[in-house]
This record gives structure tokens, sequence and C-alpha cells, in this order.
């Protein structure tokens, strides 16, 4: 089994308890750390707002620009 590794600062996770006190009917949340920008990690969370076949389809960037 692979181990996958996310950090967060307590800003980014302020925003994700913010995101699950908000959307309290949402189950599942996917967090995804990405290397594309060329300048930092971009942390985004995915997660079924509408309930459509459990198809993620909504997409919040929480990146912390300022440790850049």
């Amino acid at each position: 089994m692979k181990t996958a590794k996310i950090e967060l600062n307590r800003k980014q996770l302020g925003q994700l308890v913010e995101l699950y006190q908000k959307f309290d009917d949402v189950e599942w949340f996917t967090l995804t750390k990405s290397h594309e920008s060329g300048i930092g990690p971009t942390v985004t969370i995915k997660f079924d707002l509408f309930n459509r076949n459990n198809n993620p389809d909504t997409t919040i960037d929480i990146t912390d620009v300022s440790t850049w």
C-alpha cells in the first residue's frame, strides 16, 4: 500500500474545517497536492456538492501562496 503525505499549515487546516462545517451534508472530501505551478505546492479540496453519481463536482483551492 502506498502512503501519501499532504502537509497543511494552520491557515489551510482552518479552511478545511470551515468547509467541513459549512457543507455538513457532504460525506467525502478529497485533498490533492500538486506542483504544477512550478513555484510551490497547490492544495485543492474536491467534493460532490450536488450528489451526482459520487463524482466530485466542486473544487476549492486552499493554496497558501504566502509560504512560497
